[in-house]
């Protein structure tokens, strides 16, 4: 399945380098990397010099290619893998948020489940802190951010 949760996006151009599953595509836009994936790309050669034009999903390094459109006018579709969906205990978010404010830090945003823990930030003394506080209410970490 495709990731909806990020940007789609679009891109044409010529590819100038393959390498695995990837490969990276000049365009109007400059330069960008684009990833098939293991299964996706079990069909598909590509060259350097093909022109092609895709869509994906935008992350910070890269397009993962859900469309393909080769320059015959071929399309292939590519499905991601769902990310597996933890299925996690029910915790109370407020109770970290608490543990936190008594241990004097000034809570900024909203905890972050993980699986065992929340993962907060929060000042305390003049300096920014990320905390990790598990599921019961104990500060387990307290990490000094970089300023």
């Amino acid at each position: 399945m495709t990731d909806t949760r990020t940007d789609s996006h679009e891109a044409a151009g010529t590819v100038w380098a393959v390498f695995g599953h990837r490969f990276a595509l000049d365009g109007a836009a400059g330069r960008i990397l684009a990833d098939l994936g293991p299964k996706g790309s079990a069909d598909i050669t590509l060259t350097v010099g093909d022109r092609v034009s895709l869509r994906g999903t935008r992350k910070p390094s890269e397009i993962k290619v859900t469309r393909l459109t080769l320059a015959d006018g071929s399309t292939r579709t590519i499905d991601w893998p769902q990310k597996e969906k933890h299925d996690h205990p029910p915790a109370d978010p407020a109770l970290a948020i608490r543990a936190a404010e008594a241990a004097g830090y000034a809570v900024a945003g909203v905890p972050e489940r993980k699986p065992k823990h929340f993962a907060l930030r929060g000042a305390k003394d003049g300096a920014e802190h990320e905390l990790h506080i598990t599921l019961d209410g104990d500060i387990r970490k307290a990490k000094v951010l970089a300023a």
